[in-house]
């Protein structure tokens, strides 16, 4: 896509504006605070329905509605449209976009399909570059210039996709942690049934062979809930509301007694000690612990938190003597892992038996003794719940004498109801709650296979991801900057022609590195002056640029890019974007003349591709002078009779372009210390060194035998001297008529000629073929020769 015309009306500080750039590049310039930036916030705005200026850090109460329409406008009133070539449309295409409703572009409907990947493309704002981007390439951090990048080439994706495995593979590890621990609080019941203290399946199915073998059945080889009672059967005087009288004194003499209070009162001392202390500690050394050992596995030439370069031994050193420092952390911290696991061990061992006891207090009708089973169940979970927080406020148990008489009552009751159970009564009961335990363990051991199998993909799924990410990222990471390589070095030429540059992924971000004269790879603001900065930014932008477009939009705004970069590598810029970029359209603004000089002087824009701003008004919007049109408004001066206005506007074109002319054919103007030279003072200087220039051509063609290029040179001669000749005569009527002395009196017909002779002195200095400016090709400080842009002008000046 390439602009022919774009028109703006009553957006930001813009009144009425209409630009006709005809699918070329095309200047804007002028003094800050002139209306460029409304220019290329207007092309935005056009294209995305968006202000990029206008969103970001520090714009939280500027809104598109309110703030983008000129201030004395109404919405309604604000619009933006442009005439557009678009690839695959033969004829032009008008599209308009009105603030009212900016997320519909308007165009014909039969160019829908093709303005979309126009669109798509300008949403990642590609098609925009300021200085303040500049900075997200160069001096950003990596994850920020990550983000930046990865939106242009709109491979953002791929972090959000990285992002969600990441959750996905959090969420798994939390589920194998709790299936990790339903499976430990089912082997705690099944230890309570059996009478041991750690899990072990051999112990385990030697206690249910045990039991088999009462009841007359054969030994099992494999532990397995489905079989504990295969080839038996249950006693006659077996019923489900039976108490059996061992299993419950069993259960009464597991219940808390004085002596596990007293443990476990200890173990939560010293576990709610060390937890206040990790937390009172202002350092917080369980956050930088984590923090630190994560470092350690990230160590390169960077902190992997802050993007500071180290030396990677050196940072590893670092990181491992923060690890030492910590060690008591560390202790602290594994300790209180031993602590919990512990508490939880003997809690839930407590909690099984108690349970049992509360059902058989609940059968026997005890309502008070259940009471005060369920007070003590509550309070032992409760202790559990504070063990995974580490919040204990004062003591939850205290008492196990009144434990102990409940239970005495309850197994007296049990005795006279129940009476004593036969020895295979026993088993069968045993095996009974052995095989709902055993049944709990396991679908709790299905779960945590399923977990950790899951678990085990997740994280094998996210290696694999990363992995291929950082091989197809590098891939073309690497294309852009062999690409900003060669942008580098041809701009800045000799002093940097064995630059090279780093582009790679680093973790979520890209890592950015740049080579200083041979001394090693170092960030791009780490030994390199803003100039430099500023023009890697440029290099860097325009490599993704030509990667990125596709031949969708060839349109690329430069907004004031211009900050630090010194004048002779802007013109190696200007050569840049003239030479390696013939299909892109450049919109650039600069308020800088020198700048705004040399991209005409190079050919980057024409004569007719550049506006001046200038005299921003509230009411009005910015002035505009175009050179283009000088010729034009000229004549419409004339025609309104008005001599003094258009020998105005004469003089001051004729300033600045011969001020250009005196720059390119290296002319020796008189110093002036303000930077103000009148016409006066360029005008002599440019035809003295146009003389010299051709006088000295002919004689280097003189030396080397061509006399047809003899010829023709005195053919340009004779020509420019007729031409300076009358413009001599003629100079003195544009000063007197600026200035309105009254001894002068001309009229329409006497200031004519003045125009038309000034006309022909501006060609003079041009190229008929390409219209570009004639200028001084040196080598190092050696005149050699005076060229144009395409060739067609090439006088050489050395001699035979």
């Amino acid at each position: 896509m390439r602009i022919q015309e774009l028109e703006i009306c009553n957006f930001r500080g813009i009144k009425e504006l209409k630009l006709q750039p005809n699918g070329k590049n095309f200047l804007i310039s002028g003094p800050n605070g002139s209306g460029k930036s409304a220019i290329v916030d207007a092309v935005d705005f056009l294209l995305t329905g968006d202000v990029s200026r206008m969103k970001g850090p520090g714009t939280k109460d500027i809104k598109l509605k309110e703030h983008a329409p000129h201030v004395t406008s109404d919405l309604k009133d604000c619009w933006v449209k442009a005439v557009v070539d678009i690839s695959g449309i033969d004829e032009p295409v008008k599209i308009k976009r009105e603030m009212s409703k900016p997320k519909s572009l308007i165009s014909n409907e039969e160019y829908v399909d093709f303005l979309k990947p126009v669109q798509e493309l300008a949403s990642r704002g590609q098609h925009v570059l300021t200085w303040r981007e500049i900075l997200n390439f160069v001096t950003a951090d990596a994850n920020r210039r990550g983000k930046q990048i990865q939106n242009l080439l709109k491979i953002n994706e791929v972090d959000l996709t990285r992002q969600r495995l990441v959750k996905v593979r959090n969420n798994l590890r939390n589920e194998f942690k709790n299936s990790e621990g339903n499976l430990k609080t089912s082997q705690s019941h099944i230890n309570s049934t059996v009478g041991i203290d750690s899990f072990d399946e051999t112990v385990v199915l030697n206690f249910v062979n045990e039991n088999r073998e009462i009841l007359g059945g054969e030994a099992l080889t494999v532990l397995d809930s489905a079989q504990l009672k295969n080839d038996i059967q249950s006693p006659d005087i077996y019923s489900d509301n039976s108490i059996n009288l061992e299993l419950l004194e069993k259960d009464l003499e597991n219940l808390p007694d004085a002596d596990f209070l007293d443990e476990l009162g200890f173990l939560q001392s010293e576990f709610k000690d060390l937890h206040n202390k990790i937390r009172s500690d202002e350092t917080q050394p369980q956050d930088r612990l984590l923090l630190t050992e994560l470092g350690l596995k990230l160590t390169g030439d960077v902190c992997p938190l802050c993007d500071t370069p180290w030396d990677s031994d050196e940072l590893e050193s670092h990181l491992s003597q923060k690890l030492d420092n910590l060690t008591e952390t560390k202790k602290d911290l594994e300790r209180i892992e031993e602590l919990s696991g512990e508490i939880s061990h003997q809690v839930k061992d407590k909690l099984t038996s108690m349970g049992e006891v509360l059902k058989a207090s609940k059968m026997l009708g005890l309502d008070t003794e259940s009471h005060h089973l369920t007070v003590w169940e509550e309070n032992l979970l409760r202790i559990d719940k504070a063990r995974e927080s580490g919040d204990y406020d004062g003591e939850v148990l205290t008492e196990a004498r009144d434990l102990a008489e409940i239970g005495n009552r309850i197994f007296t009751l049990a005795e006279k109801c129940y009476g004593t159970t036969s020895p295979e009564q026993t088993a069968w009961d045993k095996l009974s709650r052995l095989e709902e335990n055993l049944k709990y363990y396991e679908e709790n051991l299905i779960k945590r296979e399923d977990a950790e199998y899951a678990l085990l993909n997740a994280e094998a799924l996210l290696d694999a991801f990363i992995e291929s990410r950082d091989q197809i990222l590098d891939a073309l990471y690497t294309e852009i900057k062999d690409s900003f390589v060669e942008l580098y070095r041809q701009l800045h030429g000799s002093d940097e022609e064995d630059f090279d540059a780093f582009l790679a992924s680093s973790g979520a971000g890209v890592d950015f590195k740049v080579n200083f004269h041979g001394q090693g790879n170092h960030p791009p603001h780490a030994l390199h002056s803003e100039g430099h900065q500023d023009s890697m930014g440029i290099c860097l932008y325009l490599a993704l640029a030509e990667r990125l477009t596709k031949g969708y939009i060839d349109l690329i705004v430069l907004d004031d890019v211009m900050m630090s970069v010194d004048a002779p590598h802007r013109r190696q810029i200007c050569h840049l974007l003239a030479d390696f970029f013939k299909g892109k359209q450049f919109f650039i603004t600069t308020h800088d003349q020198t700048w705004a000089r040399q991209l005409r002087l190079e050919g980057v824009v024409s004569s007719r591709g550049v506006v001046e701003l200038f005299d921003w008004q509230i009411d009005s919007g910015p002035r505009v002078n175009s050179q283009s049109d000088m010729w034009d408004a000229i004549e419409k001066d004339l025609t309104r009779n008005d001599v003094p206005a258009a020998a105005h506007k004469l003089r001051r074109g004729s300033e600045e372009y011969f001020r250009t002319v005196c720059n390119s054919l290296g002319a020796k103007v008189k110093f002036r210390d303000n930077g103000q030279y009148t016409l006066g003072d360029l005008l002599p200087e440019a035809i003295s060194r146009y003389r010299t220039l051709i006088n000295t051509a002919k004689d280097s063609a003189n030396s080397w035998n061509k006399q047809e290029e003899v010829q023709m040179l005195v053919e340009i001669e004779k020509n420019s001297k007729e031409i300076f000749n009358r413009t001599n005569a003629e100079n003195w009527a544009v000063n007197a008529n600026v200035h309105y002395n009254k001894w002068t009196d001309f009229n329409l017909n006497d200031f004519k000629p003045v125009v038309s002779a000034f006309s022909d002195l501006f060609s003079v200095f041009v190229c008929d073929d390409c219209g570009t400016m004639l200028h001084l090709s040196l080598d190092g400080n050696k005149e050699e020769a005076v060229r144009c842009k395409c060739g067609s002008v090439n006088w050489n000046l050395n001699k035979n």
